[in-house]
């Protein structure tokens, strides 16, 4: 097709865009032809069509569609296959995208955040070996520590599922890591692997990150333990064939950035430092291709879990109402020593798209977590009071280091993802989502869930009446519940959301779409 032919087909489309006499359906079929030409035959491309793309994201009429997000996805699509396609258009296309994720919300803003969430980039994270030795020793601590030449200070305790014991004049740690119940032996044997990799590896890391040296007994990195040098509470699931791992750690391994124990809190500046470096170091591995895909656990729906094909985790860009997000945030993966449980950690090879995704989860979670160390000041001051009205905690919070502290957070990623300092004033309401966090975070207005009959009949009698003691319920009163006969509701929040709505936050879904998307963009112009 000639030149002519094609800014015929150009213009009849944009045509159609203006014109308010053309339905929705023919609206969207213009924006694919023109995004089809864009890809094929860009030299046709004007800067009017980037002004005609930029109103229609802002089209009021298009926002009463039922369908109007495809569309806006359509929209920003083509806008950013201009950047990549039509290099004459490629600085005007992405400032019309990036003036449009600091003026829009809603549909709009998810759409323009998630097409420049999709600019390619070359990432490719490091080979692994997967290599597991089947012949696992069964060996006593005794042995361990004869094994590997250490001598403990103090007698082992339990941390979590971890006997932990001082060595070495009580500077290190010595860390016996237990599988769950529900864990197959093998998966625990990725996180010595990664962290063999991560000390043996020249990868440069100017701020702390005291990686831990994993323990090898006869050769293999897990190992059962013959028995246990203390007796392990009922709540605690292991594994009953004992299989662990080892490790030697920084003596403030487990030290968190949210405790709950006064006399082990941080002051605002240490809370500061702390979560900066986190996020810088999570920002540097995802630029390696190395992910940490679980900073904090996150779940639309626990009590779901074994019903739903997802397993009821998050998917954060569909703003879905967030589980029990204080607890979520209990014990982070991440702390002093910098990011740990390297279980979680993950290569990737992929679409650019992914990374959004992984950086979103990220953000997202030292949002949450920050949000966290304010709470658990007092963690008396949760749930329901006894006169049935949700729990005020909003004095607890300082609003403007949290607004602070959102801003470092983000600086702190982007420089550690993109290798970059970000110079520009961030897109982002700090002040308006700072107050939005706290007024959410603050009152516990969303504390039931619904134990469904579907679910119920998914789990086994045990499991079921194991299930209502850990929400509190007697004995007594559990025999009054009939698996299966109805649903029923409990108290476990609080959550961020009605029950299978949407999340009650969306501000900070907006604000994990607007940093996540920049980072992208940093690290595609700058790598180019």
């Amino acid at each position: 097709m000639n030149n002519i032919a094609l800014k015929k087909q150009k213009n009849q489309s944009e045509n159609e865009l203006i014109d308010k006499s053309y339905d929705f359906s023919a609206k969207y079929l213009a924006v694919w032809h023109l995004h089809h030409l864009i890809e094929t035959s860009p030299h046709v491309i004007d800067f009017g069509t980037i002004s005609i793309l930029t109103n229609c994201l802002k089209d009021s009429i298009i926002t009463r569609q039922t369908q109007a997000y495809f569309m806006y996805k359509q929209i920003a699509g083509a806008l950013c296959s201009m950047i990549i396609h039509a290099e004459h258009l490629a600085d005007q296309a992405l400032s019309a995208l990036l003036s449009l994720l600091a003026t829009t919300s809603g549909h709009p803003h998810r759409a323009v955040a998630e097409a420049l969430g999709d600019l390619p980039l070359s990432i490719n994270g490091p080979r692994i070996s997967k290599h597991y030795n089947e012949k696992v020793p069964n060996i006593s601590l005794n042995e361990i520590l004869n094994q590997s030449s250490i001598s403990i200070t103090t007698p082992p305790t339990l941390i979590g599922r971890s006997l932990v014991a001082a060595i070495d004049q009580e500077k290190k740690l010595l860390v016996i890591k237990l599988a769950r119940i529900d864990e197959p032996p093998h998966m625990l044997y990725k996180e010595p692997l990664w962290m063999h990799h991560l000390r043996s590896q020249h990868y440069s890391f100017p701020v702390r990150f005291n990686i831990p040296r994993p323990i090898k007994i006869h050769g293999s990195y897990t190992f059962r333990l013959r028995e246990i040098p203390l007796k392990i509470p009922l709540r605690v699931d292991l594994h009953p064939g004992n299989y662990a791992i080892g490790f030697i750690a920084d003596k403030d391994y487990f030290v968190y950035p949210n405790d709950t124990i006064k006399e082990q809190r941080l002051s605002f500046e240490e809370l500061r430092e702390m979560l900066t470096r986190n996020a810088w170091l999570l920002g540097k591995l995802s630029a390696e291709g190395i992910i940490h895909s679980a900073p904090i656990p996150l779940f639309h729906n626990r009590v779901q879990r074994q019903r739903r094909n997802d397993h009821g985790l998050y998917e954060w860009r569909r703003a879905g109402r967030l589980d029990r997000w204080l607890e979520s945030c209990s014990y982070p993966n991440l702390g002093l020593s910098g990011i740990r449980d390297f279980e979680h950690l993950i290569c990737f090879k992929g679409m650019s798209k992914n990374i959004y995704n992984h950086i979103g989860v990220h953000i997202l979670s030292l949002l949450l977590i920050a949000g966290s160390y304010f709470r658990n000041k007092d963690k008396s001051k949760v749930g329901i009071d006894r006169h049935g009205k949700p729990v005020d905690a909003r004095d607890l919070f300082d609003e403007q280091f949290l607004k602070e502290l959102v801003a470092d957070i983000f600086h702190s990623y982007y420089h550690g993802f993109v290798g970059m300092k970000f110079r520009k004033k961030i897109p982002v309401d700090l002040e308006k989502l700072a107050c939005r966090m706290i007024e959410e975070m603050g009152v516990d207005r969303y504390m039931e869930e619904i134990l469904r009959i579907a679910d119920q009949n998914e789990i086994t009698d045990d499991e079921f009446t194991d299930y209502l003691k850990g929400k509190g319920y007697s004995q007594s009163k559990i025999k009054n519940f009939e698996k299966g006969a109805k649903d029923i509701v409990i108290e476990s929040g609080p959550h961020l959301g009605e029950f299978n709505h949407g999340i009650s936050l969306p501000e900070i879904i907006e604000a994990v779409e607007t940093i996540s998307a920049l980072s992208i963009v940093g690290r595609y112009l700058y790598s180019a």
